[in-house]
């Protein structure tokens, strides 16, 4: 029997000193071979008379080595400047050598997208991808991540996320995609990269690749934990304490007077007696009437002198005393009160997978639990990811490939972050900086003797005495606020999520140059959204007043799925000097999407339970109308695509799809989406030019579409809550006409650019210019409703964008067992034109909606950038001064342009350090221009909560002071006759004028920042194991790092004064008051088996 020798070793990257999985290891002149595994080892058994191993993989530089003596053998691969033959995923997971691709091509590899242990994809990817630009939710926000924009927008009528792809499986959500089973990510910008793809990739395409099993079995073992905290917040004035007035806001308590409420026509008091056991108060300094239950801090400047607070009035109960009762505290600021209110989140993520594979089969199975506390007290998520893939040669000629992915969350707590919140919506509009947060967290249970909740926000000892007996309406419950801790913690909301994807596919080979594939897929979501709210908070609500909650709740129930079947046949061959690539197919995808919902309003004075707290509908005072949606759509398509390159250095690409939908008219449902492309390796032409490793020039033209959504053209007949005794059976009145010769919106693109290498592959460059348009966009037109039609649904605007996109790349220093340096530079400059509207209208309202109170909407301009800002502004003359008031007060400007909400140019900076076992990565992103919108901030200035409203003018004074006395705010402008006006106006009044006249003006921002994103410090333990005091034959390789995400806002344009967070923006407007961003620390180890 022959003898044969067992080598063992491992493979690492020699710029990065990070493993390499899936490096083939062959004996040579054999054809005994391995390959490495997600530590980058290996392990192969060596036949006798071979001295040498080879190791080759694609991108990198082959080495050999002579075996010898040695049992053990370890590689640092140096990537190839000569080869190139990066291989990248595009259109319908088509796999080709980068080098050949005719359009611009990004991919992100998983050791840069996974810095931090982050848990979605879009955050993931920015800053790392040139013309992505990422509109990320609040950290605080459970389970929510925003979205992707790809150069910018186009459509009219739409804003939405890029087609994702995951193992060429079409996903709805990209989150439900385990971040530990992310091998890499590439991005298909333009129509030229996407037509394959159809009708869904106007927005552009995102394809996910997921690892797979590579080398001898392993096991791989994840563990992370991240600590989260509030990373900004509005900055608060901390002077003046909650009220309607500075002066004659408080008074001596007079428990023997009672609460005097009136007077006779003798002049003699009228009052209720105060509860005896108010008694404690007596000659106490406390607020009086109106500046208890104000939610605003226009009160009484900070003195530090004992007064009583809200919560020191209640005794308590038996089983819950209040320790605070008849005590007084100071009256001072709470500078952090908010801040405080907000708990450490921690999110703990653990995973293990099990993988391997040779030539003949790959196998991996993972499962990840992740376990998220969140900053908002009493929320949290829960999830959990099952992924598996396998793949196997059935025989020689048939390849078997089956994906399947489970994932299920649970969101528990409240997570709205609108206007009138119960947390930022309070915080940040309407609140006192005296409350103490900590009291409200002790105290959450503190009920009044009559077993009502107690907030902050009360009406006040003299309320509460005088008509808590006199009137009938709730004077003794909170005014207009819960206390939040209370709210959160009763108040049961929650959200879960299953998603089931999986695929099934085979390809056949019959012979070198034919391939037959088929492939059948399915992703199915359901969603449940479930709300109770309790009894035990709205007997303590003021429906009466200003304050109406009701025992209810509701559920909201969504089912949607996505079945695909497709197959191609794929050719590929050479002809001398020629080589072809091509293949047709065809694809059949049905979407399913259902909606049950029934609901009762919690935020109402009416309904409610009739028996407190059983959740059934029967039981419901007003019986909610459940409603239910069903939607169905059919897409069928044919395409196909050839390249054809000549001496591996010119390439020609064409390709067409097309596609027939059932959302369209049935004779007019059929549209197609050509493409070609071109590109041209000059360097194989160059020789004795070694500066120069590799240079291309590419160029493309293609055209991509949309239709509409299901059921658009088509009518819904809809039954009334009644249906078998009213007259609403089956009834439908048509408002919407469809022209009849409605035809799909059309994408147009040109793109053009060049790849570079220089020295040895150390330096690379890529640049791309692409010029699109749009045509044809499908807008419903408002027409005369005499037509007994209200809206005309037709072929009525264009736009068009241009633009820029820049990458680079460099190894700054490189060494196989030192120092290395690597960085990666990403712009990208992008500008969106409305260039046509439906006739007669200059401006239409776009994607992105409106804020609460309508201060600012999202409009279309003709002739100006996609997007504007309008609302009310400042009135100014021809030289731009304002023009003012005879009281000083601003004249306004109704529909005023403030500015697009998309910016001048994105981009990102992604530093990579390494020596020997030590790496760094850190990750920067930034943007200039684009606008946003604070709601926090208008209503901040009107209710006196921001630094703003309490700053020094420039007398010297606060603004607060009565400007007889030196304060109120410096004026300057000109009246409407054009006279010069330089006064001060009372502070109040000026900062209360922006709301009651709706300006929306000072609270525009500019949307500029520079972030430090991500961080990651780790250090590879691996030769410990191997080779060093920790030696054994058990664990192969172990990392440990510590990780911080969200570091430091390092900069922001001048005007945005509180500092928000242009990236993590909750509405394409701005903020709606919502929740704060976090900024993250933690750790994570890595072992392999």
């Amino acid at each position: 029997m022959a003898q044969v020798r067992a080598i063992t070793g491992r493979v690492t990257d020699a710029a990065t000193s990070q493993p390499l999985p899936g490096v083939a290891v062959i004996a040579k002149g054999t054809t005994v071979g391995t390959t490495s595994g997600v530590d980058g080892s290996y392990s192969i058994n060596v036949p006798e008379g071979s001295n040498t191993l080879v190791f080759r993989f694609i991108g990198y530089s082959t080495v050999e080595r002579a075996i010898g003596n040695a049992s053990s053998i370890d590689v640092a691969l140096a990537t190839d400047s000569e080869q190139l033959q990066e291989v990248v995923v595009t259109a319908l997971g088509i796999e080709r050598d980068k080098r050949t691709v005719t359009y611009a091509t990004q991919e992100v590899e998983a050791k840069d997208l996974n810095i931090t242990q982050n848990v979605n994809i879009k955050d993931a990817l920015a800053g790392k991808v040139a013309g992505v630009q990422i509109n990320g939710q609040a950290g605080s926000k459970l389970g929510q991540f925003g979205k992707i924009r790809i150069r910018g927008a186009i459509s009219l009528t739409s804003d939405n996320d890029p087609l994702y792809i995951v193992d060429g499986v079409p996903v709805s959500d990209p989150n439900d995609v385990d971040m530990e089973n992310v091998a890499s990510v590439n991005v298909l910008k333009g129509p030229n990269a996407t037509s394959l793809y159809g009708q869904r990739a106007e927005a552009g395409v995102v394809v996910i690749t997921t690892k797979k099993g590579t080398g001898d079995i392993s096991v791989e073992v994840t563990s992370s934990t991240m600590w989260d905290k509030v990373s900004y917040l509005p900055k608060y004035q901390n002077e003046y304490g909650g009220g309607y007035s500075q002066n004659g806001a408080f008074g001596t308590f007079d428990y023997a007077a009672g609460a005097v409420y009136d007077y006779d026509d003798d002049g003699n008091p009228l009052s209720v007696p105060y509860p005896q056991e108010w008694q404690v108060f007596n000659g106490q300094r406390y607020l009086l009437w109106d500046e208890n239950y104000a939610d605003e801090s226009w009160g009484p400047k900070f003195d530090g002198q004992q007064y009583v607070p809200w919560y020191a009035w209640w005794p308590g109960s038996a089983e819950n005393p209040n320790p605070y009762f008849g005590k007084t505290v100071a009256y001072e600021a709470q500078p952090d009160n908010i801040k405080n209110f907000y708990d450490t989140g921690v999110t703990k993520k653990n995973s293990i997978a099990f993988g391997g594979g040779n030539e003949k089969y790959n196998a991996r199975i993972s499962y990840t639990n992740l376990d998220q506390s969140g900053i908002t007290p009493f929320t949290d998520l829960k999830k959990h990811f099952i992924t598996t893939n396998f793949g196997f040669n059935a025989t020689e000629k048939l390849r078997v490939d089956a994906n399947i992915r489970y994932t299920t969350s649970e969101i528990t707590g409240d997570q709205e972050d609108g206007y009138s919140n119960q947390t930022s919506g309070m915080f940040n509009s309407w609140f006192s900086r005296n409350v103490d947060t900590d009291k409200l967290r002790e105290l959450r249970n503190l009920e009044t003797p009559a077993g009502y909740s107690t907030s902050w926000n009360w009406w006040g000892p003299d309320y509460y005495t005088a008509y808590g007996a006199l009137s009938t309406q709730s004077y003794e419950k909170p005014a207009f606020w819960y206390n939040p801790y209370t709210f959160l913690e009763r108040y049961d909301q929650t959200r879960s999520n299953d998603n089931f994807t999986g695929s099934l596919s085979a390809a056949y080979s019959f012979n070198d140059n034919w391939k037959l594939t088929a492939t059948g897929s399915r992703t199915a979501t359901e969603y449940l959204f479930e709300e109770k709210f309790p009894s035990s908070l709205s007997s303590s609500a003021a429906a009466d007043l200003y304050n109406p909650w009701s025992n209810a709740f509701g559920r909201y129930d969504l089912s949607e799925s996505e079945n695909n079947f497709s197959s191609d046949l794929r050719y590929e061959n050479e002809f001398g000097d020629f080589d072809i690539n091509a293949f047709v197919g065809g694809n059949i995808r049905k979407n399913d999407y259902s909606i049950f919902q029934a609901r009762m309003t919690p935020g109402a004075n009416t309904g409610g339970l009739i028996i407190p707290d059983l959740y059934i509908f029967p039981n419901a005072g007003i019986t909610p109308t459940p409603q239910t949606t069903f939607r169905d759509k059919e897409v069928r398509s044919i395409y196909g695509n050839a390249s054809i390159g000549f001496r591996d250095m010119l390439y020609v690409d064409a390709s067409y799809r097309r596609d027939w939908s059932s959302a369209l008219p049935n004779d007019k449902n059929g549209y197609g989406y050509p493409g070609i492309g071109t590109s041209f390796i000059f360097t194989e032409l160059m020789d004795g030019f070694e500066a120069l490793s590799f240079g291309k020039i590419r160029a493309g033209w293609a055209q991509v579409g949309n239709d509409v959504a299901a059921q658009r053209i088509n009518p819904v007949y809809s039954l009334g809550s009644q249906p078998w005794g009213g007259s609403n059976l089956l009834v439908y009145s048509k408002t919407l006409l469809v022209d009849p010769n409605i035809k799909p919106a059309l994408n147009t693109s040109f793109e053009a650019g060049f790849d570079l290498r220089f020295i040895n592959n150390r330096i690379g460059a890529s640049f791309t210019y692409y010029d699109e348009t749009r045509e044809d966009e499908i807008i419903p037109v408002s027409i005369s409703t005499t037509t007994g039609y209200s809206d005309f649904l037709t072929n009525a605007g264009a736009s068009s964008r241009k633009g820029i996109e820049v990458a680079i790349d460099g190894d700054v220093f490189k060494s196989d067992n030192s120092f290395n340096w690597n960085i990666l530079v990403n712009y990208a400059r992008n500008r969106t034109t409305v260039d046509e509207l439906p006739e007669g209208l200059d401006a239409i309202e776009a994607p992105g909606g409106a804020d609460d109170w309508d201060f600012v909407t999202v409009v279309h301009e003709l002739g100006s950038n996609w997007g504007q800002l309008r609302g009310i502004g400042f009135a100014t003359d021809e030289s731009g001064n304002r023009i003012v008031n005879e009281n000083g007060l601003y004249v306004t400007e109704a529909n005023k342009y403030f500015g697009s909400v998309l910016p001048d140019f994105t981009g990102g900076i992604l530093n990579r350090f390494s020596y020997k076992g030590l790496s760094l990565t850190a990750a920067i992103d930034f943007q200039k221009g684009g606008k946003f919108f604070s709601l926090s901030e208008q209503w901040g200035y009107y209710s006196g909560l921001l630094e703003e409203t309490a700053s020094i003018n420039d007398r010297g004074n606060n603004v607060r002071d009565a400007v007889a006395d030196g304060g109120g705010v410096h004026v300057v402008g000109v009246t409407p006759n054009g006279e010069a006006v330089d006064t001060y106006i009372e502070g109040i009044d000026y900062y209360q004028q922006f709301n009651a006249n709706s300006i929306a003006e000072p609270f525009v921002h500019d949307a500029s920042f520079i972030k430090l994103r991500d961080v990651n410090l780790s250090y590879d333990l691996s030769s410990l194991f191997k080779d060093g005091a920790l030696k054994n034959n058990v664990i192969k390789g172990a990392t440990i790092g510590v990780v911080g995400r969200n570091l430091w806002l390092m900069s922001v344009s001048d005007d945005n004064f509180h500092r928000w967070d242009p990236s993590e923006l909750s509405q394409t407007y701005g903020e709606n008051a919502q929740l704060p961003g976090t900024k993250s620390y933690g750790v994570n180890v890595r072992l392999t088996f």
